[in-house]
């Protein structure tokens, strides 16, 4: 999704497609923050969600308006479809399910951590892992040699939701950028493509360098660290290698 002050431009980078909402509500002087598709433009329900930093908004595709959600008056930080659900974290970590029918609403997610404390975590993202939804979090400010990377799966099976910490991701890998054009993706069986299972790949786009976290484990090998060269390049994306097959 491009953005342009309070226009979008949405764009399929493999069919060459473009779709072009109404304007965002606002002033000349709104800015928006953060945007997601709640699910491909193919699919039957598709909705675009942008946030102004103060307000949330989505758009049916090809609907002539944007609807407010209630309450979505918050700054989105993600937006994660996961099991046909959507789910969101806002800039504070909490957690909310998206509900799209039969109107738009924000339901924020009460969240039990038990025995979990969060507030040393930095870095949280929420990642859709196989039949997982985690939160994944750094043991550090800036994740760096002598750090570690956490995993906590959503554990919906009760009547209030709780964290459960995830010792191992078994033959998954994940990948995590501090790009926000980036969204968190995990990949089964990386050895496929010369990748480590049971791994977090960090990029730092700020100080170009990304890194290769085992789950759990402090960074320390000087081979888990590669340093970009500047340049005026467009910084790194993860895409599903499956997709150019």
């Amino acid at each position: 999704m491009r953005k342009l002050n309070r226009s979008c431009i949405i764009v399929d980078s493999f069919t060459g497609d473009s779709f072009s909402p109404p304007q965002v509500p606002g002033d000349e002087s709104t800015e928006l923050y953060y945007g997601a598709l709640t699910a491909p433009l193919a699919s039957p329900n598709p909705h675009l969600l942008v946030t102004n930093g103060s307000h949330g908004y989505f758009w049916r595709a090809r609907s002539p308006s944007w609807l407010r959600a209630s309450p979505c008056d918050r700054t989105v930080n993600q937006i994660v479809t996961f099991k046909g659900r959507v789910f969101g974290m806002d800039s504070g970590g909490m957690l909310f399910v998206v509900h799209l029918a039969p109107r738009i609403r924000v339901q924020m997610m009460a969240v039990r951590l038990g025995e979990i404390s969060m507030r040393h975590l930095s870095n949280i993202y929420l990642v859709a892992c196989g039949d997982m939804l985690l939160l994944v979090g750094c043991w550090g400010l800036f994740p760096t040699r002598g750090d570690s990377f956490e995993a906590f799966r959503l554990d919906q099976s009760t009547e209030h939701a709780k964290l459960v910490k995830v010792e191992k991701l078994e033959n998954w890998a994940i990948f995590i950028s501090t790009d926000k054009r980036s969204q968190p993706l995990s990949f089964m069986n990386p050895e496929r493509w010369g990748g480590r299972r049971n791994c977090v790949y960090y990029y730092r786009h700020d100080s170009e360098h990304w890194a290769a976290f085992e789950l759990g484990k402090p960074a320390s090998s000087r081979n888990s660290f590669v340093f970009k060269s500047s340049s005026n390049v467009v910084q790194p994306m993860w895409v599903v290698p499956s997709m150019f097959a």
